[in-house]
């Protein structure tokens, strides 16, 4: 673990490849990364990342209701059939039709 280019200032204090300011925050780059990569090679293991989880199927609905003679159409998606049939237990609706499945229920 050597650090060549970080470690004092210059000849007369004149800049290097790094200013001197910038020096304590090149070495704490330096150090992260260092350490990192020796860890790597000491370690012969394979690490296996998380896999991703898979993304829920939308429930996309078309909710009609009618309130005081209007009636006023809405597209809905839900995560949950619990969250859907909760929705359609509400006040004033007449209908609701599933797209995904293009069925229609009353």
């Amino acid at each position: 673990m050597r650090n060549i280019y970080n470690k004092s200032p210059y000849r007369a204090r004149e800049y290097g490849k790094i200013p001197q300011y910038l020096q304590k925050y090149g070495n704490k780059k330096w150090r992260r990364t260092e350490k990192s990569e020796i860890e790597d090679q000491l370690s012969e293991t394979v690490k296996f990342f998380k896999q991703r989880k898979k993304r829920r199927k939308l429930i996309w609905v078309k909710i009609t209701r009618e309130i005081n003679g209007t009636t006023d159409s809405d597209y809905r998606s839900f995560y949950t059939e619990k969250s859907f049939k909760s929705s359609i237990s509400r006040a004033h609706i007449t209908r609701y039709i599933l797209i995904n499945n293009k069925t229609k229920k009353k």
